[in-house]
């Protein structure tokens, strides 16, 4: 029995020892009203409706994440809540425009360049999104996870505009170093088109070196030689 449990563990010990390990770098979905310093801009708003706090309103500018202990090589996932506040108006054929939202890495990809539209689903307004700007043509809110929801408006009605979309990358990391950067383009004044972001985790995933693995599978045996004693 004794030998039987050994080989398990020796088995899992090896199956973990094999595979990558992960680690929760950061997360962040500013309820406590604070950015902090790894934020470029560190404006926190709380919504109209429901009292949800996220990072913003931003509107053509640059906002920044950077997280120093990220390493060149390191497996990231990136997911986010990107708010779309007020009239976007996606491809800008029928109106101003394009207005585009971008998510790039510094010395390495671009996550996203897509234009979103904010407004009916059955409106004459097209959004890009899921495909980068110039090569889609979807409805308004595609891929939304909730709309309406933070309370803000638009125009002498008052009429309901926000979206949220929940959007998620994987990517290697380029440099020691991550900064990722959010923009917003082509986008009128606040009070007209605006953004934010909430609900920011960020996951590196460490491959381990097989010299790791090696001392890894070496544990295993002088834990189960212990055992058979």
């Amino acid at each position: 029995m004794k030998l039987a449990m050994c080989v398990a563990a020796a088995g899992a010990g090896a199956l973990a020892a094999g595979s990558a390990f992960a680690d929760i770098s950061y997360s962040h979905d500013f309820q406590s009203g604070v950015a902090g310093p790894e934020w470029s801009h560190q404006m926190v708003e709380t919504a109209p409706l429901g009292g949800q706090r996220f990072l913003g309103q931003f509107g053509n500018e640059v906002v920044t994440l950077t997280l120093p202990g990220v390493n060149t090589g390191d497996t990231v996932n990136l997911a986010f809540d990107f708010l779309a506040i007020r009239t976007w108006d996606g491809n800008g054929t029928h109106g101003p425009g394009p207005d585009i939202f971008t998510v790039a890495v510094g010395g390495g990809p671009v996550l996203l360049a897509s234009t979103f539209s904010v407004g009916d689903p059955t409106s004459a307004h097209r959004m890009s999104y899921p495909s980068p700007v110039g090569m889609g043509s979807a409805p308004s809110r595609t891929g939304a996870i909730a709309n309406d929801t933070l309370g803000y408006t638009y125009g002498p009605n008052n009429f309901p505009l926000d979206a949220t979309w929940r959007l998620s990358f994987t990517f290697t990391a380029p440099t020691d170093g991550l900064v990722i950067s959010f923009a917003g383009s082509g986008l009128q004044e606040l009070s007209d088109e605006s953004w934010g972001i909430d609900n920011v985790e960020v996951n590196t995933v460490v491959v381990p070196a097989p010299g790791a693995l090696a001392l890894a599978g070496l544990g295993l045996g002088v834990v189960c030689g212990r055992r058979r004693r």
